[in-house]
C-alpha cells in the first residue's frame, strides 16, 4: 500500500506489544496488558525542495476501538496514537546519522470509522490530527509543504481504493 509518495522507508525498531492483534480488542499483551499493537519505527520521507530526507522516531500504537471507548460509530473504528521518541535522556538524537535532518512529531492521532450515511451506504470517515516539528526547513516552506502533502495524502489514499 503505497499512500505516502514522499515516503523512502520505514523501519519497526521495536515492536512492544506481543501477541496481541490490532484487529482484536479483546487479545491483550501479557506482558504490557493492552489491547492492539505498540511499536517503536523510524521512517524517512523525501518531501520536495528539502536536500536532505527528513526522519521520524516514532512511538506508534494502534488498536481497534469497542462500544467502551464513547466513539460513535456504525461499523469498526480504529485509532493510532505517535509521539516521537529521542535516544538520550535530554531529548536529543545520537547524530550519529547525519544523512538526515531529524524532524518530531509532537502527536499524531488517526481515527478511522465506518459510518452510514442517509442512503444506507456505508463510508469511510478519516479524522487526522498531526503537529510537528521541523528543524532548519524554513516556516513558509513548512506550511506550503503541510498543506500539500494533507491533499495529496487524502488524494493518495482515494487512489487505492478506485483501483
Amino acid at each position: 500500500m503505497d499512500y505516502n509518495k514522499m515516503s523512502i522507508g520505514r523501519e519497526d525498531q521495536a515492536v512492544l506489544t506481543q501477541d496481541s492483534n490490532v484487529h482484536c480488542s479483546e487479545t491483550k499483551c501479557p506482558e504490557l496488558g493492552v489491547t492492539g499493537e505498540a511499536k517503536i519505527m523510524i521512517s524517512k520521507n523525501q518531501p520536495p525542495l528539502v536536500r536532505k530526507p527528513l526522519a521520524f522516531k516514532t512511538l506508534f500504537y494502534a488498536r481497534q476501538l469497542n462500544s467502551d471507548d464513547d466513539v460513535e460509530t456504525d461499523g469498526v473504528a480504529y485509532i493510532t496514537v505517535g509521539r516521537s521518541v529521542w535516544e538520550s535522556p535530554d531529548g536529543t538524537a545520537d547524530g550519529a546519522d547525519n544523512s538526515t535532518t531529524r524532524c518530531e512529531i509532537m502527536l499524531t492521532v488517526n481515527l478511522v470509522r465506518e459510518i452510514t450515511n442517509e442512503n444506507g451506504e456505508v463510508w469511510c470517515e478519516l479524522t487526522v490530527i498531526t503537529h510537528g516539528i521541523s528543524p532548519g526547513i524554513p516556516i513558509f516552506i513548512c506550511k506550503q509543504l503541510g498543506l500539500l502533502a494533507a491533499e495529496n495524502y487524502i488524494k493518495d489514499i482515494r487512489a487505492l481504493f478506485e483501483k
